[in-house]
């Protein structure tokens, strides 16, 4: 083995994303809780369906106070 090959690692540092974590709660998540789902497992945060709905709720009412607009993802609850 050279010196190159035992610097190289073998496996990615970023954390496994299960793909199947969110589909079981996605039934009442629209576009914007499952953008911000995607984002906090990227950070490689852990969030359950509640904390998903508060983050895209202060979200919604951020983007409404600084536009005067509602944001134009449809919230389902």
């Amino acid at each position: 083995m050279s010196a190159a090959e035992s610097t190289m690692p073998t496996e990615s540092a970023a954390p496994a994303v299960d793909p199947t974590a969110t589909t079981a709660s996605s039934g009442q998540q629209d576009y914007l809780d499952k953008g911000v789902s995607f984002a906090a497992q990227k950070a490689g945060h852990s969030t359950d369906a509640s904390t998903t709905e508060k983050i895209s709720d202060g979200i919604r009412s951020g983007f409404k106070k600084l536009t005067g607009k509602d944001v134009p993802i449809a919230d389902k609850q």
